[in-house]
């Protein structure tokens, strides 16, 4: 990867695994580099940010003599009590950079949510960076998804503030997806996030997970089946707001459509394996590979489509969609009149 791609900008690590930091990047966000260029500068400029977050974290994990996060952490602790950057303090070209964008003297409301996120994020960063870390509950479970993949959603850019809460639990449904994919490379790292409550009601071990022994545990299938068919159900159904939504920004109509495919292939390829997650990595990440310069060719001609109205995605207008990402959308069409006819749709808890 290179200084021309997503990953090669926001400074991607590469690791033994197959599913390395780069390509896992080019995944998420390869249609970024597809944006004009002020509007590409600043998705570059927050998916680094995240990146950078990330990386440090995960080297505390791996080298218990790097303290890297904590100093950001603790430089970012006092922007937030004082409103402005300690002189001297480590990162202090980030943090000068957020300063000057959400701290200023006429700070609009977005800009105090996006501190607000921020800080959420930093918190679960450290919170969830940890070892031997166990998630007791599926509520806990949900409150780990919002506080990572919600609020690092949040962050993003050009997101209106109608659409806050729908970008929380949009970006929960990304981290969900995310938590799925990294199963065995987590299991690696000695990690297992499905909480504990889960395990013992399917009479699953977290030791198994980890081994990677689970699947010969017949309830192990019945777990996650489970987990696809009845929770991640609940989950999409929060998400709906920003899936219908109609009037985003247009680079976040392109997240949202590239993301809902990504999410797409992530489940069809794990329920084709029959939930094999040792098997996962290599058929998911040849796929990718295959995938991503069709995306990418596709969206790069039918750029004035992708900035249309989000009603395409939603099954109207198709006819110049991209095949790969219309068949989503007639997908989430189908689903969609079920669940608007759900009484506890509308009864949804905001966050």
């Amino acid at each position: 990867m290179n200084g021309s791609t997503i990953s090669g900008l926001v400074g991607s690590s590469e690791h033994d695994a197959i599913a390395d930091d780069s390509l896992k990047d080019e995944d998420n966000a390869a249609w970024v580099m597809e944006l004009e260029p002020c509007v590409r500068e600043a998705w570059i400029e927050r998916i680094g940010w995240i990146r950078l977050i990330d990386r440090l974290a995960e080297n505390e994990l791996v080298d218990s003599s790097s303290s890297e996060f904590r100093k950001f952490y603790s430089s970012w602790k006092w922007l937030l009590l004082w409103g402005r950057v300690k002189p001297g303090c480590a990162y202090q070209e980030v943090l000068n950079r957020i300063c000057t964008l959400w701290f200023g003297t006429f700070s609009s409301p977005v800009d105090r949510l996006s501190i607000w996120s921020w800080n959420r994020y930093l918190k679960a960063i450290e919170r969830y960076h940890e070892h031997d870390l166990i998630i007791d509950t599926l509520e806990q479970y949900e409150v780990m998804l919002k506080d990572l993949g919600g609020a690092y959603f949040q962050v993003l850019p050009f997101l209106d503030q109608p659409y806050w809460q729908a970008a929380c639990y949009f970006g929960a449904l990304d981290q969900f997806f995310n938590n799925l994919r990294d199963i065995q490379e987590d299991a690696q790292r000695g990690i297992c996030y499905i909480p504990a409550d889960v395990l013992i009601q399917f009479g699953v071990t977290r030791e198994e997970i980890i081994q990677q022994t689970a699947l010969q545990n017949p309830s192990y299938t019945k777990m996650m089946e489970f987990l696809l068919d009845s929770y991640l159900t609940g989950l999409r159904q929060k998400a709906y707001p920003l899936i219908m939504a109609e009037n985003l920004h247009p680079s976040w109509t392109i997240l949202r459509d590239w993301s809902v495919h990504r999410y797409h292939r992530i489940e069809r390829i794990f329920r084709d394996c029959n939930f094999d997650y040792t098997q996962f990595p290599k058929l998911y990440w040849a796929e990718v590979q295959q995938d991503l310069p069709l995306l990418i060719g596709q969206l790069h001609q039918q750029q004035p489509m992708m900035r249309s109205p989000a009603k395409r995605f939603l099954g109207r207008d198709t006819s110049t969609m991209p095949p790969l990402l219309r068949a989503i959308g007639r997908k989430v069409i189908r689903v969609i009149g079920m669940v608007l006819q759900r009484p506890s749709f509308f009864g949804q808890e905001s966050s």
